[in-house]
């Protein structure tokens, strides 16, 4: 076992070797600085690695060694010994680079998109009938997921400028105008979302895509206040942050609801609905969803939320003959 993983390594660190020459033939003059970054390597692996190249070839003689002019600020290749492209990907490899790059091309907010899609092709190209077996999204159309309102959010980032759109609040049923720098595009729950700087309330405010309409870039510059734009993959929402909590009862039938909001079941009370707390990150939010569920889901605490569903179902139900309300029962 301790022979395979030294093979593993030894293999490991000869193809690191052979790709710095061609990295640096097609970059020449670029400092072991910029090609750490690029290559992912600590700074002083890639002068290790300088080093030991400058004592290999494949005989003896000078002219028989790979010549370097390797100095921290500047590297260049004076004599390759013909190893000046990078190694062939192994057909695993290639096919897992390659599904990679179909993930991506799906992503909201790929900022070079064409970039992802020329190396993919790249790669169609070479492994031929091989990679039949990997979805295309190509094949479709390179639009298959692009938005016009994504579009012009990615414009907008590239570019630094401000966009402008009208924004449906569904908790309030209201439309607004509002005017953003982009900061953030990120998907969650099947969702694409927009967090954005907005100067009126001074704070970032998340935005559902869909939502969004009439949207137009600005000449405006922007200013997105990336270092206050804090993110957490598993939270985009911030409800750790939350303090305050609604308490719910939910029926057995509406248990998969937990699944698609951020409810956590605590126990199961003598009548057989499951009680569970939600972030209050939204009083509005709150009310209109359990409202949908009426059937299935109630609220217990805080009292006055409770109280504002009763009466927010009271005047539905007023808006309604009685005679109707009686004989739709």
């Amino acid at each position: 076992m301790a022979t395979s993983r030294s093979k593993n390594r030894r293999l490991t660190d000869l193809v690191r070797l052979l790709n710095l020459l061609p990295y640096f033939e097609a970059h020449p003059g670029r400092s072991m600085m910029e090609a750490a970054t690029d290559l992912g390597l600590p700074p002083s692996q890639v002068q290790e690695d300088l080093s030991r190249l400058f004592c290999c070839g494949p005989g003896t003689f000078p002219d028989e060694l790979v010549d370097l002019d390797a100095e921290l600020r500047s590297v260049t290749v004076i004599n390759n010994q013909g190893m000046d492209s990078p190694l062939r990907l192994t057909h695993t490899e290639a096919s897992a680079l390659l599904l990679a790059l179909e993930t991506l091309e799906q992503v909201p907010g790929l900022v070079k998109r064409s970039a992802v899609l020329s190396a993919a092709e790249k790669i169609r190209q070479t492994m031929g009938k091989e990679t039949h077996g990997i979805f295309d999204s190509t094949s479709l159309g390179n639009d298959l997921a692009t938005e016009p309102n994504l579009e012009i959010i990615r414009e907008s980032m590239s570019t630094r400028t401000q966009i402008e759109f009208d924004y449906y609040n569904r908790n309030r049923d209201e439309m607004s105008h509002r005017v953003v720098s982009a900061s953030r595009i990120f998907t969650h729950g099947g969702e694409t979302y927009l967090t954005a700087w907005e100067e009126s309330s001074e704070s970032h405010r998340t935005f559902r895509v869909s939502a969004m309409s009439s949207i137009l870039a600005t000449n405006l510059r922007a200013t997105p206040r990336l270092e206050r734009a804090t993110f957490d993959d598993s939270d985009p929402f911030n409800f750790s942050t939350t303090s305050e909590f609604a308490k719910l009862e939910l029926s057995a039938e509406a248990l998969w609801m937990a699944d698609t909001i951020p409810l956590k079941i605590e126990k199961a009370n003598s009548e057989g609905w499951y009680e569970g707390t939600l972030p209050l990150v939204s009083r509005e939010w709150v009310i209109q969803f359990v409202l949908s569920n009426l059937d299935r889901v109630r609220v217990t605490a805080p009292r006055d939320l409770a109280q504002a569903v009763q009466d927010r179902a009271k005047l539905a139900l007023s808006v309604y003959d009685p005679k109707q309300v009686t004989s739709s029962k």
